[in-house]
């Protein structure tokens, strides 16, 4: 299941840290030791921030909000390099069901009669064969005759370089399609978006009131308008 944007109050990431530094303060190992792995992204790296804010941090409120922060952007961090792999690995997916084909055909690139190196050599229109209209006209006034080494030339095909790309169509389980849209950030508001026009769309009767799924889906909508309030810091 892919990763979904990072909520600290889904991960109860309060209850964790307030755990963990009661842990501390208590000096109890045991209960340092669960509330520790109950912060998985507490490192090395994350400890030496926390260890310098103790030591230039005097007014004892900031220094605990300081802290609280710092292990807070840790969590977020570590969420959404999860997602851009996520992302990734989609994307990867998108080309392994994709199939490159490619064909290569060399036109002539000398003249037909005389071997001289044919210049600007294109890969559309008619293919030139002699390098003046002197040696075009040469090589046909050898064929009219019958002379020997008369020169005759026929462009069987004349394609220099032509690449496809075949859509195949790998089964695959509804899982990773949703996997996908999660793990891409347009492809979320775009969901939003249809679901909006599909509630707003009357002869939907599926997004009645009177349906199961109506008070669901407006609390998850007033959910979602007050994380939008919040994050333009109008809550």
């Amino acid at each position: 299941m892919a990763t979904k944007r990072y909520d600290p109050a889904a991960t109860d990431f309060n209850g964790r840290y307030s755990r963990w530094v009661a842990a501390l303060e208590s000096a109890d190992d045991a209960e340092l030791l669960e509330a520790t792995v109950a912060l998985p992204t507490l490192n090395k790296r994350v400890l030496k921030k926390l260890a310098a804010v103790d030591r230039d941090e005097p007014d004892p409120t900031a220094r605990a909000e300081r802290k609280r922060v710092i292990v807070l952007l840790s969590e977020i961090n570590a969420n959404q390099a999860q997602r851009r792999r996520e992302r990734e690995q989609a994307k990867q997916r998108r080309r392994d069901r994709t199939v490159r084909v490619e064909r290569r055909v060399e036109l002539p690139t000398t003249c037909a009669r005389c071997g001289t190196k044919l210049r600007e050599v294109r890969s559309t229109g008619r293919p030139r064969l002699y390098c003046s209209p002197a040696c075009r006209k040469a090589a046909y006034e050898d064929r009219r005759a019958h002379r020997d080494g008369a020169v005759k030339v026929q462009v069987v095909e004349k394609v220099v370089t032509e690449v496809r790309e075949r859509r195949i169509e790998v089964p695959h389980s509804r899982s990773d399609c949703i996997d996908a849209v999660l793990a891409d950030d347009d492809l979320m508001v775009s969901v939003i978006w249809t679901l909006t026009a599909l509630v707003q769309d009357g002869s939907r009767r599926a997004y009645d009131a009177d349906q199961p799924r109506f008070k669901s889906l407006a609390h998850h909508a007033r959910v979602l308008h007050q994380a939008l309030l919040e994050r333009a810091g109008l809550a």
